[in-house]
């Protein structure tokens, strides 16, 4: 089983792991939990995010949908030394995702919010997080989102 170091809510879990942890709403990737199970391919630099690390979207979204997961892996069966365990929400850790894809490589259209997202609802809730992060977006930045967010609608 994976094992995390000590989380803070600067420090948190995102990206795909924290996709794959279980939520209320039914949405993310949790259906695979080979990264839980397989430490040997988790990459937990790529997985860890906030202040210190490869990835820190801090800046723009500060402690915005970062909770504490420790019931949630525990409900998976997942046990961590260290507690509370930080994560991203579904739509923080989509959001931070989108941030690193398209930020960092210019490319909009390998995250689809369908993929994750099925309901209306719920891509209104990765939408109210993007809204805070457009704020904060240089104009370079800003264009790529707005070029992401032309061909991941809320509604169809």
């Amino acid at each position: 089983m994976l094992k995390l170091s000590k989380t803070t809510p600067y420090i948190y879990v995102s990206s795909i792991l924290a996709l794959n942890i279980i939520s209320p709403e039914h949405t993310g990737d949790w259906h695979s939990s080979v990264y839980w199970e397989h430490p040997e391919y988790s990459k937990l630099d790529l997985w860890i995010f906030g202040e210190g690390q490869k990835f820190n979207t801090n800046y723009f979204l500060g402690e915005l949908g970062i909770i504490d997961g420790t019931e949630r892996l525990n409900q998976m069966g997942y046990y961590q030394e260290y507690t509370p365990v930080w994560i991203a929400d579904h739509p923080r850790a989509f959001t931070d995702m989108l941030c690193i894809s398209v930020f960092h490589s210019g490319i909009t259209d390998t995250l689809i919010l369908d993929d994750w997202f099925p309901g209306i609802e719920d891509k209104e809730r990765v939408y109210k997080v993007i809204s805070v992060l457009e704020r904060k977006l240089e104009k370079r930045q800003f264009d790529l989102l707005q070029k992401w967010k032309s061909r991941n609608p809320i509604a169809d």
